[in-house]
């Protein structure tokens, strides 16, 4: 895994010129657990004029009314009569993962790979992210926003995406980066200093960022990460 590189701060100023420079960008956004299509970070690229897509995963723990929510999972009958009551938990986040990853894979197949630029997943969607790179579904650049793929793998709802992503090409694996900040108490950084030496993607550690990452989006670093991929793409 390349050494994890540190993020310098830009001004404010310097920051409101290149995301001008830049305001063509088309974003296909995974967004996280507890979010949605109208979350924080889809609606600063927004404002700084990037062209968003951010389908809703219709995803939460405990929230029944989201259709792939986990506690939804539990209480399936289903899941109930065909796995051990050690699976159950496993099983259900597995469920609600690939519910999740289905919708974007609708969302591609819908507009095409070509109508994005880049692909951009933050914690639960950066695990649906990989998921979608794993698997071929989308080959373009990628940010991924502190990954919950590690979180996942513990509670045994997923195996082989990191090896499938450890297996693609150097070059496909060079228009990947994963961005995480070495103060997020949710998912430790740790995790994805593993995850990069597993699979050779490289890690951009934020000084000081927890895991909503909101002021990475918000002071426009979050769309130079999305430039920087898309220009390792030429």
């Amino acid at each position: 895994c390349p050494q994890p590189k540190r993020a310098p701060r830009r001004s404010s100023q310097s920051i409101v010129l290149w995301a001008a420079r830049h305001a063509d960008m088309r974003v296909l956004f995974c967004h996280g657990l507890e979010s949605g299509p109208g979350g924080f970070k889809p609606r600063a690229l927004r404002s700084q004029g990037a062209t968003v897509t951010a389908p809703d995963m219709a995803m939460s723990l405990w929230n029944p009314t989201k259709r792939n929510s986990v506690v939804l999972g539990l209480l399936s009958p289903r899941a109930m009569l065909t796995r051990w009551p050690s699976q159950w938990i496993g099983g259900a986040l597995a469920d609600s993962f690939e519910a999740c990853v289905d919708v974007q894979r609708t969302a591609l197949r819908d507009a095409g790979p070509a109508a994005f630029d880049v692909l951009i997943g933050s914690s639960w969607g950066g695990a649906v992210a990989a998921a979608l790179i794993a698997e071929g579904a989308w080959t373009g650049p990628a940010v991924m926003l502190c990954p919950a793929l590690s979180e996942l793998r513990r509670h045994g709802a997923i195996e082989a995406i990191v090896d499938q992503i450890a297996a693609l090409p150097a070059e496909r694996k060079a228009q990947c980066l994963i961005v995480h900040g070495d103060a997020d108490e949710t998912i430790p950084v740790a995790d994805s200093v593993k995850l990069c030496a597993a699979t050779g993607i490289e890690l951009e550690v934020i000084e000081g960022g927890n895991h909503g990452m909101g002021s990475v989006a918000a002071d426009g670093r979050l769309l130079r990460f999305a430039e920087r991929v898309v220009s390792s793409e030429a």
